[in-house]
């Protein structure tokens, strides 16, 4: 059975300069660009082609199983990703949070987003401030994907039309904002793939995240959408769904970014 794999990439480094510049709550998910050839080689040799994220949702071709996808707006996404992805003649979805753009260090400026769009990335919504919507007033939620999207089509041009949830917290009320305010794809952090076929609009998109510590083999396994890969993915993500529940999303935070930084 054909499947859909979507894989949720942060940010990319070469040399450890470069990875311990990263924030280290951000280290867990940031891909040296020599794993990321390589994860590009091997989707090559198993013939699993990338698609335009910028069909969505409409029905892809059974041959396009994999739609790649880059959160935060990270420098790095315009210096290592672009470049790699150009020559290759492929395409990807870049979720940007709008404060961030021109204001933090290590991340891109408006030129940069800009460019990245008029080569063929779609540039979406990470939201304004990249705060948890789940821990907002509805409106205030709201706020976040409508002046994050705002502001992203002001700078760029176009219309944006696909989001990423910030952390990957959203609650059903965030889904009916997003749809009144124009978007049409909602990309989570739920890891899943989905069966070939057209996609609703609303839809929310599973995704399987890329870490630091992703080898070779675990790539190739989850790009194919493994069933056993798969399994252990979800289990491992309800059992971290439990413990944010049973903390809340601020110390479930704080724990992480304690354990993120200890590791790195």
């Amino acid at each position: 059975m054909s499947r859909l794999v979507v894989l949720m990439y942060h940010a990319l480094y070469e040399g450890e300069r470069e990875f311990f510049a990263i924030d280290a709550a951000d280290r867990p998910y940031a891909v040296s660009v020599s794993a990321f050839e390589a994860q590009l080689d091997i989707l090559a040799r198993r013939g699993l082609p990338v698609a335009d994220p910028a069909v969505l949702p409409r029905k892809l071709d059974r041959e396009e199983r994999i739609v790649l996808t880059f959160d935060d707006g990270h420098a790095s996404t315009y210096r290592h990703v672009l470049p790699r992805l150009l020559r290759r003649d492929l395409r990807a979805a870049v979720f940007v949070t709008s404060d961030f753009i021109g204001h933090r260090p290590g991340f891109c400026g408006w030129r940069e987003v800009r460019e990245m769009a008029e080569r063929g990335m779609l540039i979406g919504s990470h939201g304004r401030t990249h705060r948890f919507l789940d821990d907002l007033p509805e409106e205030a939620a709201r706020a976040e994907l409508r002046d994050s999207k705002a502001t992203i089509e002001d700078h760029v041009g176009g219309v944006v039309e696909q989001a990423s949830f910030p952390g990957g917290r959203f609650r059903p009320c965030d889904v009916e904002a997003g749809i009144l305010e124009g978007y049409r794809v909602f990309h989570t952090s739920r890891a899943g793939a989905h069966r070939a076929g057209r996609l609703p609009e609303g839809v929310l998109l599973c995704r399987i995240a890329v870490r630091q510590g992703t080898s070779a083999g675990e790539f190739e396994a989850l790009a194919s959408a493994s069933p056993g890969w798969l399994l252990r993915a979800r289990a491992l993500g309800g059992a971290k769904a439990a413990v944010r529940w049973a903390l809340g999303n601020g110390r479930y935070h704080a724990l992480y970014e304690r354990l993120a930084g200890g590791a790195g």
